[in-house]
């Protein structure tokens, strides 16, 4: 579904948490925020790195990816990617949803701080490191995979560690 409605290769992001440790951090639907070694991770990856001249606290990414481990998978906030990306596709209606989602900000506050989805995670694990990953995207939670692949402040590296 996300694939589709972005137009993008990419349906899920991770982060290699440590390349000594082979550590991958991801939000799956399966399990919610977990640690996955890389040997263990069957799926086919792309692997993308922040550039050299981006400023941020890898420590600080980190540690909000560990402060995260176990939380719950945000179904609710995937429905609500799904559906703002297909009005930014089509192109209309955005500023209506946006200011009715202003509106509920408050009393989805306690729910965004405790759920997450794949590109959600990586976005504010970043954000709390001082490094705003997707400049093009303004919050959380409209960020999708392919946004974060398709940011100038990353780029595609080879799969080796």
């Amino acid at each position: 579904m996300i694939r589709w409605e972005t137009g993008s290769i990419y349906s899920h992001v991770a982060i290699v948490a440590s390349s000594q440790l082979g550590l991958i951090i991801e939000a799956v639907s399966e399990g919610g925020v977990r640690a996955i070694s890389v040997e263990n991770y069957k799926t086919p990856y792309d692997l993308y790195r922040i550039k050299d001249q981006a400023s941020y606290n890898l420590s600080q990414v980190v540690a909000y990816l560990v402060r995260t481990l176990a939380r719950k998978y945000n179904f609710k906030s995937v429905i609500k990617l799904a559906w703002e990306l297909f009005l930014r596709k089509l192109g209309f209606v955005r500023l209506a949803i946006l200011k009715m989602a202003k509106q509920k900000e408050a009393a989805d506050q306690f729910q965004k701080d405790q759920d997450y989805f794949c590109s959600e995670l990586c976005y504010c694990a970043f954000q709390a490191a001082g490094l705003d990953i997707v400049p093009q995207i303004n919050n959380a939670e409209t960020t999708s995979p392919g946004d974060i692949a398709g940011s100038p402040l990353i780029e595609k590296v080879n799969q080796d560690f």
